[in-house]
């Protein structure tokens, strides 16, 4: 099977991962929305990192879809912005994404251009399962929050 063919229940994880990133990057809660509900599990975890304001894990398909789809469509420069996928590394059922954005601290305290992170995608039975963020400099971040 080719990277990003279609298979049986949907598509390569790769190919999930891709149009997620694409969908947040132009700001599209509800092809967000719609591919947490048809490819997260049910008990699906996002993990940020904990010391960002935001930081800790979001549990849970229902849970996930709003609050992934409502980062999508927020208009106030808070979090990621200007997202780009730099580069995507395939391992089958474990896809890694390294990212590049902005980071705008919570109630415009601070900003900080051009860092990044890198996110885990784990998919068990075609569905995503868990998602790691790991943050470029968490530091310089809270910095700008202070």
């Amino acid at each position: 099977m080719n990277p990003g063919e279609e298979r049986i229940g949907g598509p390569e994880p790769v190919s999930v991962v891709r149009a997620f990133y694409q969908a947040v990057s132009t700001g599209d809660a509800d092809a967000v929305r719609s591919l947490v509900r048809e490819r997260f599990a049910d008990d699906a975890v996002f993990h940020w990192p904990e010391s960002l304001p935001y930081g800790g894990s979001v549990s849970g398909r229902a849970k996930l879809e709003r609050v992934l789809g409502g980062a999508a469509a927020a208009t106030e420069p808070v979090g990621v912005r200007k997202l780009q996928l730099a580069c995507v590394i395939d391992g089958g059922d474990r896809v890694v994404a390294q990212l590049e954005f902005d980071w705008y601290a919570p109630d415009e305290t601070g900003f900080l251009p051009g860092t990044g992170a890198v996110e885990v995608w784990t998919f068990a039975g075609g569905q995503v399962s868990e998602i790691k963020a790991y943050y470029w400099d968490t530091a310089a971040c809270m910095a700008r929050y202070a």
